[in-house]
């Protein structure tokens, strides 16, 4: 599943800036935005109930796979099935899912 498209999301009825923290969250949690955009969200999350309530809950899904990536010593193999996944539905850390070892 690919990030949700501009009519997808314009018919939640949010407003841009939250359509952006959506579409690019998971790049800002990576520190994968330009300083200019990582500022924007920042500044979005602290004033938006709704997206700090999902940066929170994103953050916690990250680091808990983080963990559970640590503690199991997985085949490149299966990280580079992994990483497949992560590329083809446009997450921008399928990279670092590749070249990671637990």
């Amino acid at each position: 599943m690919s990030a949700p498209s501009h009519a997808q999301l314009d018919d939640l009825g949010l407003s841009s800036n939250c359509v952006e923290v959506l579409r690019h969250l998971w790049d800002y949690l990576d520190d994968e935005m330009t300083p200019g955009g990582a500022q924007r969200l920042k500044a979005h999350i602290a004033t938006c109930t709704t997206c700090r309530d999902y940066e929170g809950y994103q953050s916690c899904f990250l680091e808990a796979l983080a963990r559970l990536r640590a503690e199991f010593n997985a085949p490149a193999t299966l990280r580079e099935r992994i990483a497949e996944k992560l590329k083809g539905q446009g997450c921008g850390c399928w990279e670092k899912v590749r070249k990671e070892k637990p």
